[in-house]
């Protein structure tokens, strides 16, 4: 029996009905210390205890090769007034050229990994992965969260929706934000 009132959605963009999903920036870096990241909305929580943390990276990207040899990233949750870096983040290699510089975001150190983090970030979790899961044309990394901080005035156990404009990545050069109204059952 068909179903009534659905159209069908090409299985090369079917991942989008799963979206939006925070844009969360990726970084990681190489053994001298030179830090690149990607953007992926391809990111979740996997266990409360311990803290695991998972994200999915082509092995094409120059990110996925920076996690792979270093074994650690930082994941910084940025918000809507930063749609213009996070585009060129996620469309520009960091392989022959220092994008995290040209996006004009400011790095900084981190507390516990190697790769730094960004200033502008709402949070960050710091992770180190303690595994790898080959999954189709990707890998899912999973990693333990070592440290985790957030600025108060956005985060306080949740995210305050009428404060933080989480950047959600829709599917291409398309992004959204969270409402300010929160729901409650």
């Amino acid at each position: 029996m068909r179903s009534k009132g659905f159209a069908a959605v090409s299985l090369l963009t079917a991942y989008h009905l799963l979206h939006p999903k925070p844009a969360i920036l990726v970084i990681s870096a190489d053994s001298s210390g030179r830090a690149s990241g990607m953007i992926a909305s391809w990111t979740t929580p996997v266990s409360h205890s311990p803290l695991l943390v998972g994200v999915s990276i082509a092995p094409a990207r120059y990110t996925y090769q920076l996690v792979k040899s270093s074994r650690e990233f930082t994941l910084n949750v940025l918000d809507s007034r930063y749609v213009k870096q996070v585009n060129f983040l996620g469309t520009v290699s960091g392989r022959n050229r220092d994008k995290l510089r040209e996006s004009g975001l400011t790095i900084a150190r981190s507390k516990k990994v190697k790769p730094p983090h960004v200033e502008e970030a709402l949070a960050v979790l710091e992770c180190a992965v303690e595994k790898e899961v080959e999954a189709g044309d990707h890998v899912f990394f999973i990693a333990r969260v070592l440290e985790a901080y957030a600025k108060p005035e956005f985060f306080d156990e949740v995210y305050k929706p009428e404060k933080a404009k989480i950047l959600m990545h829709l599917g291409g050069a398309y992004y959204t934000t969270v409402s300010d109204e929160l729901i409650t059952p």
